[in-house]
This record gives C-alpha cells, structure tokens and sequence, in this order.
C-alpha cells in the first residue's frame, strides 16, 4: 500500500465514527500524580462498563507497571518492529481494563520511512478503535515532541498540576507551547494534592489568567484532588486505587463532557503529522 493510500485509509477510519476517545495526561513535571489519575480513570471508566486501554507513553520514566506490580515481557515498540502481536503487548489489568508499556514506541517511530510509518500506525489505529471506547495515554512529563504530538491530537488533553509555585509554573508553559505549535484551544485542569478545593481554585485562575492574557487556550477546570497520605502506602503495596481519591476522579469524569468537536484529522494521523514534521 502506497503512503498516498496509507493516509486515504487514516482519513476514512476518521470519517467511521467508531467511538472511540482518546484521553492524554500530561504535566509540566514529574511528581504531580500523573500516572496515578492515567490508572484511576481508566479503572472508573472500566467500572462504568466501558472497555479501556492505558498506554504508557512515558517512555524514559515508564511506571505504570511499577504501580500494578506487574512485569510485562513485550511493549509497544516490540509490536512496532514486528517481533510480537498486539495481543502480546496487551497486560490485562481487570475486566475491560488493560495497558500497554510503550518502550520506546511512539518515540521509535520518528527514525523509520514514512511509509512503514503509516502502516505500522494503521494497524494499531485498527486494533485500537475496533476494541477499546477509551485510550489514556500516560505521557511523559515536560515540554517533549512525543508529549506535544499526543496530548495535541487527544479528545480530551488534561493537565494535571500541584499547587506548587514550580508545577504551576510549568503546567502554564505546557499549556502554552501546545496552544502555539499546534493551535489546541480546550484543555481540562486538574489540581492535585490540594488541601481544600479554595487552594485548588486559586491555582486554577492563577493559570487561567495567564493563559487568557497570553494564549488562545481554554481552561476547563474539571476538579480538584484532595491530598492523601494514605495513598503513599496504597503505592508502596502496589495497589494505587485509593477510595477518596478514585471519588474525586469520578467527580473529574462527571464534568468531563463526553460532546468533544470533530477533530480536523484522526488521533492517529495528528500524531504522525506531528512526529514526521508534516
């Protein structure tokens, strides 16, 4: 299959309608709780019914596997290069809840021709939206290519901050560089490790208004997370659903509406717009 058909074939799984939503976590650093609110949303969407897929994307910091206690033998990049099916690098977590470890995955895909690139994203694209309602991609902290390109294309783009000086700061220049390079306008906030939800809502308006000054984004704040100190032991055992916070997650997810626009291109055919430079 020629390139020119490989992104024919892109355009037309858009035009499906299959359903299929994908959710990206990002975070100006590491440490705000990212990975924790990747795994707790997809065991609340799994709850409800739905089928869901987390893709750890963090590619350097990869630990979704350390919270689950889980060692998985193929990733993401195995599938990539041929040496496994998608069903090898598939761990299943519960019903209707699984995760992929990325390797080096996504990032891998940069180095290859274009047209192995097309085909080896078909295929996924495929495999994805034919068994999953949900993707949440866990991305790597910071301001990096693979961050932009995913969090860029996702139905829902959420950050995640800290009410620290430092993690606002840099939730801020995040939102930034996304709304600039590839004019992303709505993005989800979430404020964890608040002590009441007044120091969540100031965090949330201090970066509104600059995001109002500087930018064309749109800041949705769709919840506050309250600190824990139970949940440090709930990760040490490596069993991270924590009661109080999974209810603050669900009350995240209420004010997430499921009415996203139409996306100019595919999830897919963004990301590899964005990765290859086109």
């Amino acid at each position: 299959m020629s390139l020119n058909q490989q992104a024919t074939h892109l355009r037309h799984r858009e035009g499906a309608q299959t359903g299929t939503k994908y959710i990206a976590i990002a975070s100006g650093k590491g440490g705000v709780g990212k990975t924790i609110l990747s795994l707790s949303i997809g065991r609340c969407l799994s709850d409800s019914g739905k089928k869901v897929l987390i893709v750890d994307a963090d590619f350097g910091l990869s630990n979704v596997h350390l919270m689950l206690g889980i060692t998985p033998q193929k990733n993401l990049a195995h599938f990539f290069y041929g040496d496994a099916s998608f069903e090898e690098v598939i761990v299943r977590i519960g019903d209707n809840f699984s995760f992929i470890s990325s390797g080096n995955g996504i990032y891998e895909l940069a180095k290859l021709p274009k047209e192995q690139v097309m085909n080896l994203v078909r295929r996924l694209q495929e495999l994805a939206e034919d068994n999953y309602d949900y993707v949440v991609f866990d991305t790597p902290p910071g301001i990096h290519d693979d961050t932009i390109a995913v969090v860029s294309a996702a139905d829902f783009p959420v950050v995640i901050t800290t009410p620290e000086p430092t993690a606002v700061a840099d939730a801020y220049a995040l939102i930034k560089i996304i709304n600039r390079e590839n004019e992303t306008e709505d993005f989800y906030l979430v404020v964890n490790k608040v002590e009441s939800d007044k120091e969540g809502n100031k965090v949330y308006e201090s970066i509104r208004l600059l995001a109002e000054r500087y930018t064309t984004a749109k800041l949705r704040h769709v919840g506050n997370i309250k600190y824990r100190k139970n949940l440090i032991r709930k990760i040490i055992e490596q069993n991270p659903f924590e009661k109080g916070f999974m209810e603050d997650v669900y009350n995240i997810l209420s004010k997430m509406s499921p009415d996203v626009s139409p996306r100019r291109r595919s999830f897919w055919d963004s990301v590899v717009a964005r990765l290859l430079g086109r």
